[in-house]
């Protein structure tokens, strides 16, 4: 920028706030230190002066539902503001809520039969067991006495009879030889690759709920930070989804304001991080923003507001500062403003 522009936009600023004040003896400590930080701009000195806009604290945020779906509720209204993680519109969700019931379902059902081998048999089923194998028993011995008493009683007892004690004793025998391995798999309990079975079950259930419930989660469209609601541009009814090409709401932290300035290419050797900066806004005459450049971009670009100023060049790059205001909320976003950095020597 050529010296004199600087200096008449220097003075300008300066003798504009030394009047209001002068007008406003009791003005807020706000205006106070903007207005100081603006004298301290001395005419004389060696300055960059940049063209900006206003942004909020960070980047605005273009919301959208996860899921293709129609809009059922907005919770929210334009300019309220929500906290992190609160729910700003729901989508038609009743076939999702369906699947994670039944999700869940599957589920219990999988870890109850986990823990059922895990735990064995109950102690009833443990004394029922018992009973049955000495039952068995008894039919044995039962058994084993008719074909002793048979064999005793020679020639005066038939073959067929015969045939028919010793059948009885054999399945006598095999009825107690199963009831003594059943007394023995419930006294032992479940195999391990039964459990890890039945585990490895629970977990395909345990995943399949968490799927489910993922899916449910994306018909809601939350607050990824507590903020400002900018603006809406859905209605309940209207279909949303991912690649919509309009966004359902914009959301923007305002728990301060910054300014992205544009620095020429040939001041930008002579701007760095800890700078001090004073913002200013043709609308708003005789007010001043104190100010910090908090980042200097590492690039350069064409990217630029135009001011539509006589003599404003439009083929000049620029590098991108950003500057964090100290009390600057009545600012709007997007305003163009003005911004005067003390040049590094």
């Amino acid at each position: 920028m050529r010296t004199t522009i600087t200096i008449a936009i220097v003075l300008g600023v300066v003798v504009g706030v030394a009047g209001r004040l002068a007008l406003r003896g009791n003005a807020g400590s706000s205006e106070k230190d903007a207005a100081a930080a603006a004298a301290r701009f001395d005419a004389s000195a060696d300055q960059v002066a940049a063209n900006g806009t206003v942004e909020p604290a960070r980047p605005e945020m273009a919301l959208r539902p996860q899921t293709a779906g129609a809009i059922t509720r907005l919770l929210v209204r334009e300019n309220e503001q929500v906290a992190a993680g609160a729910v700003l519109a729901e989508l038609s969700n009743e076939t999702q809520k369906a699947q994670v019931l039944q999700a869940r379902a599957k589920r219990d059902s999988a870890l109850a039969n986990l823990a059922k081998l895990r735990n064995g048999a109950l102690p009833e089923e443990k004394n029922v067991a018992a009973a049955e194998e000495q039952s068995c028993k008894v039919a044995y011995d039962a058994a084993c006495g008719e074909l002793d008493r048979a064999l005793a009683g020679g020639n005066s007892v038939s073959r067929q009879e015969m045939a028919t004690q010793r059948t009885s004793k054999l399945r006598a025998k095999a009825g107690w030889d199963k009831a003594k391995a059943q007394l023995e798999l419930v006294r032992r309990g479940p195999r391990e690759e039964d459990v890890a079975a039945a585990r490895s079950q629970a977990d395909a259930a345990e995943a399949d709920l968490k799927f489910a419930e993922a899916e449910l989660a994306k018909t809601s469209l939350k607050a990824p930070i507590g903020g400002c609601v900018l603006q809406i541009f859905a209605e309940a009814g209207e279909a949303a989804s991912p690649t919509s090409p309009q966004p359902v709401l914009i959301l923007a932290d305002l728990s301060h304001r910054r300014v992205r300035a544009f620095v020429e290419e040939l001041d930008v050797a002579r701007v760095t991080a800890g700078q001090q900066a004073v913002v200013t806004a043709d609308g708003l005459s005789g007010k001043s923003f104190a100010g910090k450049v908090a980042t200097v971009l590492p690039r350069m670009g064409k990217r630029a507001p135009q001011s539509d100023t006589p003599g404003e060049y439009k083929d000049m790059y620029y590098r991108e500062v950003l500057i964090d205001l100290d009390d600057a909320n009545e600012l709007p976003l997007n305003l163009r403003v003005q911004v005067r950095i003390p040049g590094k020597q």
